[in-house]
């Protein structure tokens, strides 16, 4: 450990090392991989571009050049050749020699796909020293002045942009550019090609960028400067601040150049000066910081020699004309980059030997780093200039972490003074504590007997203690509600206290919003019954979740809508949310008394509503709102009241941080799901000897965990997953589920719909629900029943109570199953005399003129009986194939009986025979149609038994043409006592088997005196 950390220096460069290679080996192997169309001798095919889907291009590659000459729009000229357009002007190009002073025309033929609405743009940033663009013969902008010769032009170098409509499908951009000053001439920098808005943004960007890096270093300038003030012995902030002003003035003449648009009209050489002037400054303070802060790491001669140097720069800067000293540039920028490279060598060296000075370890590190990201800067601001690389990313990015390095370094030399300050504020805090702890405890006193007197005056209210008259109620109704009042204020004392101290942890998450809203408006319903109010929600499926503390925020929107509710005696309480600029705006607004505008100012402070003119009836001490407030700041928001008018209502406001981006539609429609092979859920493996299956949906994974250890040891198999709509997916995929455990808060779907979603399909002894919730208030439960919960289990679990809890309600459908069973053996068991006699009468009828004829039907009835007797104990599914030979047996019987009268078609796919069904599902359908159908007509009619394959399911049809059903009985046919009514295996039994095994039951349809049809699927 000792070595790790004593080589954590040459571990650090030798990363930086490789970062700097992979970086730029990226750019050098990665910069001809470009998508967009190439410039291919002086001509950009755009025409299939499309810039919506693509964006803007850059006109990098070969334009044609035209040196020595400024064309005129429209003037025929033979090209000195095809020249790259970001590359200087030197050597010769087809036997004529480019100079960096002179002059050159561009040109480019661009095709692009006709589009009369659009609006085209193009950024120019970087043209050495002036230039004009003209597209389609028409001049659209410039910098400067071109000129053939040093008098007729005038440099400047700013970047502008251009805008323009193109009639047709070309636009010939042309430009002329001069430079009689500086010692490389040509186009710097890319320039965008693209619609009018992405130029705008593109540029917007750029400049804000650099915009943002000055204004940064500026501040911290300031900031240096503001502290030196106040402790002048530390000469260290006055250099350091001198720095990052000086440097934020000389990053400003570059790049996008904010300087010179700053001071439009100014003459060229005096921006340059300031330019210059701030630069060398920024090289002076630099190298005077370093004297006062590493004077026992650099030698003296080192830093005489830079201000000697840098010192006569400066002058001789200031003396001579901007074309005299840009020969200099880069050999100062050279200079710059040995120097601190020396730099970082020396400190390197003394940290190795342990020659920390006045620094600690941490800090001599830091600054090492910091000269590091300066080195860095000004190589790939150099490598830039040089054209080595496209684009100078890490410029901006490590001159600010320079200054921010250097920052914090300063910042770490005060670390042990503060470190005495805050041993004597934690002893202050302490004390405080222990005053405040005296708070806690006496109203902790005060919770405990009124919970008691609530929960004993509730129970005598109810008749626990014997029958109470209308006079006793009122009292104790009374005392219920002031005990409810004073516990209420009690709790918000207790959080005003904890917020005050700020005690309050908050543990944020990505909270639903409309779940929660949705949930506490269940409860709400619940208990304002009898009030003439109306809850309105008004939230779209598609608002993103906030960043939140999931409690309190359910606190806040509570106590904002339980306000809300109580001023209002009648109309409507209404809740909505919009997604505005990244955050989630949530308005309560109530058609209740409204407050007095002299009491708006203060409605949020704290017992804001202690106020003479609030009828004593509302109760409560002007506590909640103002809770609300500190809690929704804490979240990184604000509640506000918007507005209030007295007898109209009141609107309150509060915003909380979207915690991602704003998302699609959801989907509601829960009952068309379609399980994937990927979203089955996850399912432990079978296990012989499981009788039951649960389903546990949770979002938190930690929970479903606990939940499947605490079942290991049991003989049930768990079915699991996260998503509330997966959980509504399996229960229609997957027979075999026998209770769910269903968490409360989930996104997307609260547990209080899924549960509303299930009762839909399934009964409570169908399939039993139970919720989870980490609440347990006596609204909340009530809510949860009305949904159709079966039971409630309160988190953190225990794993005895959740046990027995499942236990009890599995053992409870278990009976209740077990009486279904009882109900099939009986109907199935059941021989309806009259068509025995029937059948007996038919083959006696056969044995006289048929003996043939008779056997056969004889073997069918006798398939028939065993069929009927034979009560499958064990098996709970019978084979296609087995039904068809029921179905035939039944059918051939009555045939004999009936004749012509009664005609079967079957359609049978052949590959299904071994498909597996619940028994007593066919016969009793083919049964009902040739009894109630068919015979009820005079001359009969055709049943057709269709079994198809579907959706890797089978479906089974039983169509007649015979009286039909009238519509009004359609409903009855699948209800409990229509069996008993009509005898024998009824539609209501196969029904609910139907649901209760694939969640899906009968399908009857019907056109009377015309025909019916009844259908379902099946695995």
């Amino acid at each position: 450990m000792k070595v790790l950390q004593k080589n954590s220096l040459y571990i650090i460069l030798f990363a930086i090392v490789c970062f700097l290679l992979l970086y730029y080996g990226t750019i050098f192997f990665g910069q001809n991989k470009e998508s967009a169309p190439q410039i291919q001798n002086g001509v950009l095919d755009l025409s299939n571009w499309d810039f919506d889907k693509s964006g803007p291009v850059k006109l990098d590659g070969a334009w044609e050049l035209y040196w020595g000459t400024l064309l005129e729009p429209g003037q025929a000229a033979v090209p000195t050749g095809i020249f790259p357009i970001l590359s200087y002007w030197s050597g010769s190009l087809n036997h004529t020699p480019l100079k960096a002073k002179g002059m050159a025309t561009y040109k480019l033929h661009v095709k692009v796909k006709p589009s009369p609405s659009m609006v085209y743009g193009i950024r120019v940033v970087n043209i050495q020293m002036s230039s004009a663009l003209y597209v389609n013969g028409l001049k659209l902008g410039g910098s400067g002045t071109p000129g053939p010769s040093r008098s007729e032009y005038s440099p400047e170098n700013k970047p502008y942009i251009a805008y323009f409509p193109l009639e047709g499908d070309t636009a010939d951009i042309m430009i002329h550019a001069a430079n009689y000053d500086f010692i490389q001439g040509g186009v710097a920098s890319s320039l965008y090609f693209g619609s009018a808005e992405q130029i705008n943004r593109i540029d917007k960007l750029s400049t804000g960028i650099g915009i943002a890096l000055e204004v940064s270093i500026l501040l911290l300038g300031i900031y240096h400067l503001g502290t030196y003030v106040t402790r002048k012995k530390e000469k260290g902030f006055l250099y350091f601040g001198i720095y990052c002003i000086s440097s934020a003035i000389s990053f400003a003449g570059l790049g996008d150049k904010p300087l010179m648009q700053i001071f439009d009209g100014f003459p060229f050489a005096l921006i340059h000066k300031i330019q210059g002037i701030s630069m060398h400054t920024s090289i002076l303070a630099l190298t005077l910081f370093i004297k006062h802060v590493c004077s026992e790491q650099v030698p003296r001669w080192l830093v005489k020699s830079v201000l000697t140097v840098y010192g006569v720069y400066s002058v001789y800067f200031i003396l001579v004309p901007f074309r005299v000293y840009s020969y200099t540039t880069f050999i100062m920028s050279a200079l710059q980059i040995v120097i601190y490279f020396i730099i970082i060598w020396l400190l390197s060296a003394a940290y190795m030997r342990g020659n920390y000075g006045s620094f600690s370890k941490r800090s001599l590190l830091i600054l090492i780093l910091a000269f590091c990201a300066l080195l860095i800067c000004i190589l790939d601001a150099s490598l830039y200039l040089l054209r080595i690389v496209p684009k100078n990313f890490l410029f901006d990015f490590c001159a600010m972490s320079f200054v921010l390095f250097i920052s914090f370094m300063l910042a770490s030399r005060f670390s042990e003074a503060y470190q005495t300050i805050e041993k004597m504020t934690r002893k202050l805090s302490e004390n405080d504590r222990l005053k405040d702890e005296f708070l806690i405890n006496t109203t902790h006193e005060f919770q405990t007997p009124l919970n008691g007197i609530i929960n004993i005056s509730q129970s005598l209210l109810e008749g626990a203690a014997g029958d109470v008259n209308d006079k006793q109620k009122e009292n104790l109704s009374t005392i219920v509600a002031v005990s409810q009042r004073l516990s209420t204020l009690v709790r918000d004392i207790l959080d005003l206290e904890r917020i005050k101290r700020n005690e309050i942890h908050l543990q944020t998450s990505a909270v639903d919003v409309k779940v929660l809203i949705s949930i506490i408006m269940d409860m709400f319903n619940y208990l304002i019954s009898g009030k003439k109010v109306s809850l309105i929600q008004d939230i779209p499926d598609n608002l993103p979740p906030v960043r939140a503390d999931e409690n309190r925020l359910w606190q806040v929107v509570y106590n904002v809508v339980g306000n809300a509710v109580k001023f209002t005696e009648q109309g409507a309480v209404t809740v909505s949310a919009r997604y505005r600029n990244g955050h989630v705006e949530i308005s309560v607004e109530d058609t209740g008394m409204g407050i007095p505008p002299y009491r708006q100012q203060r409605i949020m402070e704290s017992f804001g509503q202690a106020d003479r003119h609030i009828p004593e009836a509302y109760g409560g001490m002007g506590l909640g709102l103002s809770i609300s407030g500190k809690l929704v700041q804490l979240m990184g928001g604000e509640l506000r009241l918007d507005w209030s008018e007295e007898g109209r209502g009141s609107r309150f406001l509060f915003h909380l941080p979207a915690a991602g981006p704003f998302r699609r539609q959801r989907e509601r429609n829960t009952a068309s799901f379609r399980l994937t092979p990927s979203a089955a859920g996850e399912a432990e493996p079978e296990t012989t000897g499981r009788k039951f299956t649960i389903l546990a949906v949770d979002d938190e994974p930690s929970n479903l965990q606990v939940l499947s250890v605490l079942f290991a040891g049991e003989a049930y198999r768990m079915l699991k997953t996260t998503s509330p709509q997966e959980a509504l997916q399996l229960l229609q995929t997957s027979g075999a589920i026998d209770l769910v455990l269903l968490d409360v808060m989930m996104p997307n779907l609260s547990g209080y719909e899924v549960c509303r979603e299930i009762r839909r399909h399934y009964t409570l002894f169908d399939l039993p629900i139970v919720m989870l919730t980490a609440r347990n208030t006596p609204s909340e439960v009530a809510a949860g029943f009305e949904a159709g919960a079966n039971d409630f289990i309160i988190k953190p679990f225990n794993s005895w109570e959740v046990r027995a809890r499942v236990n009890t309600l599995l053992q409870l459908k278990q009976s209740v199953q077990d009486a279904l069973a009882s109900e099939m053996a009986f109907l199935q068991s059941q021989i309806k005399p009259h068509f025995l006699f029937n059948s007996l009468n038919a083959i006696l009828s056969f044995c006289r003129t048929d003996s043939a004829r008779a056997e056969q039907l004889i073997s069918h009835l006798s398939v028939y009986l065993r069929r009927c007797f034979d009560i499958p104990g064990t098996e709970a599914f019978v084979t296609l194939e087995s039904e068809l030979q029921l179905v035939q047996a039944y059918v051939e019987i009555e045939k004999a009986r009936f004749e012509e009268r009664l005609t079967v078609v079957y359609d049978i796919d052949p590959g299904l025979l071994q498909t597996r069904l619940l028994p007593l599902t066919i016969q009793p359908l083919v049964e009902n149609a040739i009894r109630h159908g068919i015979m009820k007509k005079e001359n009969g009619g055709v049943v057709k038994l269709t079994v198809k394959a579907a959706a890797g399911l089978a479906h089974v049809e039983v169509w007649d043409n015979g009286v039909g059903i009238p519509g009004g009985k359609l409903a009855m046919l699948t209800e409990k006592n229509h069996a008993r009514e009509t005898g024998g295996v009824g539609l209501p039994n196969i029904h609910r088997r139907l649901i209760n095994w694939l969640g899906n039951g009968l399908q009857i349809e019907s056109a009377e005196q015309e025909w019916t049809k009844v259908s379902f699927y099946t695995k």
